[in-house]
């Protein structure tokens, strides 16, 4: 743990070793790859005739090594697929120099019996057109290509590829025997894959080479800026596999920073390690150092590094380098460098690295803190009689928990031989840890155990306060306490009686440990009381504690109530009055004490449930129902409720039903009206009642004056024709198809 970097430690603190470089990597500036850059040409000084066997494995790593991998996504290949992959770059007054890959043996066989068509086309277009056939020269084109070739190198890799090709047209096997058959298959088998897999190497970085083999070609037709995508088939298809065509998409443009690859270095003590991201375009690594004081490389390594990976491993490739036995605090210059598919050896990188020093001190041991006065803690710590060297100094720190936030008490390192220090600026209320870290002259950092100091303290908590108390129906309580704002508040007791005189006995301790690093003081209590008991309330205090032990004074009461099972007395009714359009009901109410509401019910049917029609007022003793019908029965019931939400059982239902008088409105604004020329009567009236179940009958008055049924009508009108002399008097009555009916109107006459 180091936090002297997170203080306000004095920046003028002097270090007489150089400066180190800001984080443990750095990033390395990259050697552009241009035309006139050192370039080296890889080499394989070996007959095929006398190749080591390797292992099935290794062959499949180096071929995979070498291998360009798809642009393409993945897809699912048959298991007797095999791709047929290419690779390439821009070169500028060229066009674009390409390289094919076949996967195996056979389809390399089949390319050179048979040829290549190379394809292209636009990365716009969706159709290939061929603009080659490749295949291998004829004896006499290699024969004047090797004598012809004035590089000795260049001429020993033609020789050694045109013996590979020679080597392919010569058909193998022979006798098999049970004993040794498999044996003998199995070695040729390997034979014949590590000359695939140097061929390759050997092929494909030589363009002379790839050319002659038929498998290199340089697109020279192509536009500066366009992107193609290029493909290769075989001419005809292989005995045993499936050729897969891979595309290979590129831009006709060259591109400055194809090699750059970023290399990372940690500075260790002694040592430096190296690591980069392997790429497509550069394998086969050398790295090179130049010492303080000199000014050429050295190559650190014999052989180029390669990284091989198992068949089909699809994860992160990286490239790594360990420099050892250095001199700490010297500037060494690396350079890094590795071959191109084209057999190029660049630098892609070069860096300045510096060895340090990352050995911290031995760490402090810190006694327990001591508050050793009211203001102030003493610490103490002990190093070895004779500390390392480079020791520079101390920083004490501290914080509130064991793996909190420590900051740094003082601007300044202690010097080296402080084996003391006070802090006054401790925080009492709350616990406090300190801890003493050891700093060497490279700033590397040791740290002793956090220790915590025991602080005198005499003054108790705040009085607590009971934020709720609830009880349920089982006889669980709950209580909720209010957090004290103490900081070193340990936790809670909690008190209970059954009567507030008596003495209260402490049924609940909720303490936390000051080590532990859970500080969540528990606030909520639950506790079970019996239902049972004469005694109808239970009494509950509580006290806070800090860590010193020292007692707040007890809280306010919390008074809980014992759960009340028992239900209210029923309500009863004594009296019913039926009136046509409203019901009365007399009751007298339940007296239980602890009534909180009643309430009356009605209902059509004895089978329906209750549903409730109104809340009664404490001492009420009568309810009108006005809302009811004529002819229909009502049925009433009462119940109380407690607070506890016991409920009396339901009243003994009684029944109403509102009757009907048969009496009903009389019709109004009567009107008669007659014309003498025609000796007509018209009458015209208005009635509240409405529908089809109403009607009216006209009554006229014989010669005894008795008015007699004249007319019956559905209508609010009447009119007939009289004879001179004939003034009888008219009145109306409404009736109704139920049986009712009102009274007769007034009587009009047309002599009136």
């Amino acid at each position: 743990m180091s936090i002297i970097n997170n203080t306000a430690m004095n920046k003028e603190l002097k270090n007489d070793k150089p400066e180190p470089k800001k984080g443990s990597r750095q990033q390395i500036k990259n050697e552009e790859p241009a035309t006139d850059m050192n370039l080296e040409k890889l080499t394989f000084p070996i007959s095929l005739r006398f190749l080591p066997r390797l292992t099935a494995a290794i062959v499949t790593s180096l071929i995979l090594l070498i291998a360009m991998p798809p642009q393409s996504a993945a897809q699912d290949r048959g298991e007797f697929d095999a791709s047929i992959r290419m690779g390439g770059r821009y070169v500028h007054g060229s066009g674009i120099e390409l390289r094919i890959f076949p996967e195996n043996r056979q389809l390399l066989t089949t390319a050179f019996r048979h040829g290549i068509i190379l394809e292209r086309r636009l990365a716009t277009e969706r159709d290939f057109s061929e603009i080659a056939r490749l295949a291998p020269y004829n004896d006499s084109e290699w024969e004047k290509a090797i004598s012809g070739e004035q590089d000795a190198v260049r001429a020993d890799n033609l020789d050694l590829a045109f013996e590979f090709l020679k080597n392919t047209r010569t058909p193998r096997g022979g006798s098999l025997s049970f004993e040794d058959g498999i044996g003998e298959l199995r070695e040729q088998k390997g034979d014949e894959d590590f000359e695939f897999a140097v061929f390759i190497l050997t092929s494909v970085r030589d363009a002379a080479v790839a050319e002659a083999l038929g498998l290199g070609y340089t697109d020279a037709t192509v536009v500066q800026g366009s992107d193609y995508v290029y493909r290769a088939r075989l001419a005809a298809a292989p005995a045993l596999y499936t050729a897969v065509p891979e595309p290979f998409e590129i831009t006709a443009n060259a591109d400055p920073s194809l090699y750059e690859n970023p290399v990372y270095v940690y500075e260790g003590d002694g040592f430096l390690n190296f690591v980069w991201e392997e790429t497509d375009q550069v394998s086969g690594y050398y790295i090179e150092r130049k010492s303080p004081g000199e000014t050429t490389f050295t190559r650190l390594n014999d052989a180029p590094l390669f990284n091989l990976t198992g068949q089909g491993y699809d994860g992160e490739r990286r490239g790594s380098y360990s420099d050892e036995e250095l001199q700490n605090y010297r500037v060494y210059t690396y350079r890094f460098r590795g071959y191109t598919m084209f057999g190029e050896l660049v630098t892609f990188a070069e860096i300045e690295a510096m060895p340090r020093d990352r050995t911290p001190p031995e760490a402090p041991y810190l006694e327990k803190p001591v508050h050793a006065k009211p203001g102030e803690v003493h610490l103490r710590w002990h190093m070895n009689e004779v500390p390392a060297p480079d020791l520079m100094g101390f920083a004490v720190a501290r914080a509130a928990e064991t793996e909190g936030n420590f900051s740094v008490l003082h601007n300044e390192l202690l010097p080296a031989g402080a084996r003391t220090f006070t802090d006054t600026t401790f925080t009492a209320g709350q616990p406090n840890y300190y801890l003493v870290q050891a700093v060497d002259t490279a700033w590397n950092v040791s740290s002793s155990f956090p220790v915590a100091v025991t602080l005198i303290d005499t003054i108790p908590p705040a009085r607590p306060a009971f934020l709720s108390g609830t009880v349920d129906s089982a006889g669980i309580v709950t209580l909720v306490v209010e957090l004290n704002e103490e900081r070193d508040l340990m936790g809670y007791r909690l008190y209970k009686a059954n009567d507030p005189e008596h003495e209260f006995s402490v049924i609940r301790e909720a303490f936390i440990d000051i080590d532990s690093l859970n500080h969540e003081v528990q606030t909520v209590f639950a506790d079970t009381i019996t239902l049972n008991s004469l005694t109808p309330e239970v009494y509950y205090k509580v006290r806070a504690l800090d860590f010193n032990h020292n007692q707040s004074d007890f809280s306010e009461m919390m008074v809980i109530a014992r759960p009340d099972t028992i239900p209210p007395v029923t309500p009863v009714f004594k009296r019913v009055l039926t009136r046509a359009d409203a019901v009365e009901l007399h009751f007298a109410l339940s007296e239980s004490r602890d009534v909180a509401v009643q309430k009356i019910y009605r209902k059509l049917s004895m089978n329906d449930p209750w549903v409730p029609l109104d809340t009664l007022q404490s001492g009420q003793t009568n309810y009108t129902d006005t809302t009811v019908t004529t002819g229909t029965a009502y049925y009433y019931s009462l119940q109380a409720a407690d607070y506890s939400g016991n409920r009396s059982e339901f009243a003994h239902p009684v029944v109403a039903r509102p009757y009907d008088s048969g009496v009903r409105p009389p019709v109004e604004n009567l009107l008669l009206q007659f014309d003498e020329n025609e000796r007509v009567v018209s009458i015209t009236w208005e009635y509240s009642l409405q529908g089809d179940e109403v009607f009216f009958v006209v009554y006229r008055q014989d010669d005894r004056g008795r008015f007699i049924q004249h007319r019956r009508t559905s209508e609010r009108r009447f009119s007939e024709s009289i004879r001179n002399g004939d003034d009888r008097a008219y009145a109306i009555k409404a009736f109704t198809t139920d049986g009712g009916q009102s009274v007769l109107s007034e009587a009009l006459s047309a002599g009136e």
